[in-house]
């Protein structure tokens, strides 16, 4: 399970640091949960989540993050369908400095479709 899901990270990785909203979007089940600074925002459908993560990654990009790497990847299996994984993220610059340096826990569930991402809470 662990390779599977790390696999899912990476890939959530590479689509995220394209900026790439749908692609993101494509890895997520909706409705959807997204727990920012304390605060959940609740996303009840596909255009919602890819609009949330099309806003973040703005914000992101004005603040010149050119990628993210996972650095550490922790993950605890919730029997045979469900996971959550705790992701050491580090944004880098155009020019590999790290821009910030944070965690992110993520309630993941697998299907036919393979593993898919239910909510994130950002540890800020």
């Amino acid at each position: 399970m662990t390779a599977t899901v790390e696999s899912l990270i990476r890939e959530y990785a590479g689509r995220y640091s394209a900026y790439d909203a749908d692609a993101v979007t494509e890895l997520c089940l909706h409705p959807f949960l997204a727990i920012r600074e304390g605060t959940p925002i609740h996303l009840a459908d596909r255009d919602s989540v890819r609009d949330h993560f099309a806003k973040a990654m703005d914000a992101y990009r004005r603040a010149g993050a050119a990628t993210w790497s996972p650095i550490e990847i922790e993950t605890h299996q919730l029997g045979e369908h469900a996971a959550f994984a705790t992701v050491r993220w580090n944004a880098l610059d155009t020019e590999g400095n790290v821009l910030r340096d944070t965690r992110t826990t993520y309630h993941l569930l697998t299907g036919p479709a393979g593993w898919r991402f239910l909510s994130y809470t950002n540890h800020f």
